[in-house]
């Protein structure tokens, strides 16, 4: 699975790290049983025929529960695979109605755009997504949990806005920052420097193509 890998990798990690602590919704139990029966098809994703089952579980999972980020969430990378990007759209637009703090799912709205060459809108939800973080930022202790994570799509942002020279000191300083971890082989650091002194181009195509990076 090549199409968004990146978006479809960080979505839970985002959804579920951000924000999302003081919610008392309680989904409803069909929808999450669907949801989970779709789930079970993720090992045959690069199967059009099984991805496309998925979504009509996930459909009739979020026609029970429309308030089901989960399964929206799990709809989009379903979507993004089959490269239905204009029903991913309307999908992450969907998600930021049921989470408009999240920071992260205005960033993939805006790698979205990117896809469909919408420069306009895509620049908009970068630019929301830069300022959720910042915001965020300005109080975060640099030993919270979510730091690095939040650092590198403010960086991301600031990229896909153009401006590279501020987002590359970001990075840098992030890495210098970051204590060496051998037992789980530095995976942060690695991360950090693969996106590191990238262009906007190279890291949509890093974005699009990350197992040819990966190897």
């Amino acid at each position: 699975m090549t199409t968004l890998k990146f978006i479809t990798a960080f979505l839970l990690i985002a959804l579920y790290s951000c924000g999302q602590k003081s919610t008392k919704y309680k989904p409803n139990p069909a929808a999450i049983q669907l949801n989970n029966q779709a789930m079970t098809l993720v090992t045959h994703i690069d199967n059009p025929d099984s991805s496309r089952k998925a979504i009509s579980l996930l459909n009739k999972a979020t026609t029970i529960d429309s308030n089901y980020v989960l399964g929206y969430s799990n709809k989009l990378m379903f979507y993004c695979q089959l490269k239905q990007f204009d029903k991913a759209i309307l999908t992450i637009n969907k998600i930021i109605s049921l989470r408009p703090n999240n920071h992260y799912t205005y960033l993939i709205g805006g790698l979205l755009y990117e896809k469909v060459g919408d420069t306009v809108f895509s620049k908009t939800y970068f630019t929301k997504s830069l300022t959720l973080c910042n915001a965020i930022l300005d109080t975060m202790n640099i030993k919270n949990r979510d730091y690095v994570f939040m650092t590198i799509n403010q960086a991301i942002n600031l990229k896909m806005l153009n401006d590279s020279t501020k987002a590359n000191k970001i990075l840098k300083d992030l890495y210098d920052n970051q204590p060496n971890n051998p037992e789980y082989d530095n995976a942060e650091k690695k991360y950090i420097q693969s996106i590191m002194n990238k262009s906007k181009k190279d890291l949509i195509d890093f974005m699009n193509n990350s197992d040819k990076y990966s190897r």
